[in-house]
């Protein structure tokens, strides 16, 4: 009963932000969104964090010995039973290494020479460009250079990614691939909002356009994460100037969402506890069709897709 963490993240600091959560009373939703993407768990491996976690603390408060879990077969649950009682845990980050931090550092040399992009198909080392390129305070000429650069090193590490899974529609969840493709979308958006403060707003739209291929490419299974990305694209259109555009955009969000909502219209609410990302994915679903609606204005076919969805949510929500 492990998971997979995102690189540069480690189990230890799962377990110590799930045991800060709980004391500050953290909501779910936000506590989700920290565990699925700051560490790239999947959903079900995020429900099974917090579950084994908390199951640590309860047999550390027994104080019976006995009740101590295995390190090997459950080691979130051990590693929250330790530090319950007050003794030490080893963290078990990995960092990049020094091959990669040089390769990183020589990426970004090249753009402050103004020299075209390169790019790498090593996440490690696209991370750590991208990672430098945002927290850089050189000049606003030479920080363009190297945001360009962290962009397409991002890019040609997630079509190399891309590329590996072969003929697999996206990566599984839980894999070194998946949480890889989590890593680059994080970075992506953060490249992407440095690209925001830039004149030229087709920068930003670049952005997110290569956030949309990581995640509809990598993570593409994950309603909830494709929702976000287009949802993300359409609203940078729309600020842009073309609403028609980024309606357009959404209208395939609609035709692959709306499987959600006759789902869950055929299920007995009693049946099972809908999944967080289920719900997530329907919000996602319900403004994309009122952003359609406020372009380009009310159908009966759009009236009825929104009145389905609110009526699913509204049900999902007090189940």
């Amino acid at each position: 009963m492990t998971v997979r963490v995102a690189r540069g993240a480690s189990l230890r600091a799962l377990v110590l932000y799930l045991r800060a959560a709980d004391t500050a009373g953290t909501g779910r939703r936000e506590i989700l969104a920290v565990l699925t993407e700051q560490f790239a768990l999947p959903f079900d491996d995020a429900r099974l964090a917090m579950d084994r976690v908390q199951g640590g603390v309860t047999r550390a408060l027994t104080g019976n010995p006995a009740n101590k879990p295995d390190s090997v077969k459950d080691p979130l649950a051990w590693m929250s039973y330790r530090l319950t009682l007050g003794l030490p845990v080893d963290d078990d980050v990995l960092g990049p290494s020094a091959e990669e931090l040089a390769s990183a550092e020589a990426l970004l040399e090249r753009a402050r020479r103004g020299e075209p992009t390169h790019g790498t198909e090593d996440v490690a080392v696209a991370l750590e460009v991208a990672r430098l390129a945002v927290a850089s305070q050189e000049p606003d000429r030479v920080r363009l250079h190297l945001l360009l650069e962290a962009a397409t090193s991002l890019s040609v590490a997630a079509e190399a990614c891309i590329v590996q899974l072969g003929q697999q529609p996206c990566a599984p969840e839980g894999s070194q691939e998946w949480a890889d493709g989590v890593a680059l979308a994080a970075a992506a958006r953060q490249v992407t909002a440095k690209f925001a403060a830039q004149p030229d707003p087709k920068l930003e739209e670049r952005g997110f356009g290569l956030v949309g291929r990581i995640v509809t490419r990598i993570l593409g299974q994950c309603h909830a994460f494709v929702g976000r990305a287009m949802m993300e694209s359409a609203r940078c259109i729309q600020r842009n100037g073309d609403p028609h555009r980024a309606a357009t955009h959404l209208e395939a969000l609609l035709a692959d969402f709306e499987v959600l909502v006759d789902r869950f219209e055929a299920d007995d609410p009693l049946d099972d506890d809908p999944f967080d990302e289920d719900v997530i994915a329907l919000e996602h679903l319900l403004a994309a069709v009122e952003l359609i609606i406020e372009v380009r204005g009310s159908s009966a076919e759009l009236d009825s897709l929104r009145h389905r969805t609110k009526q699913v949510l509204d049900r999902l929500l007090t189940c």
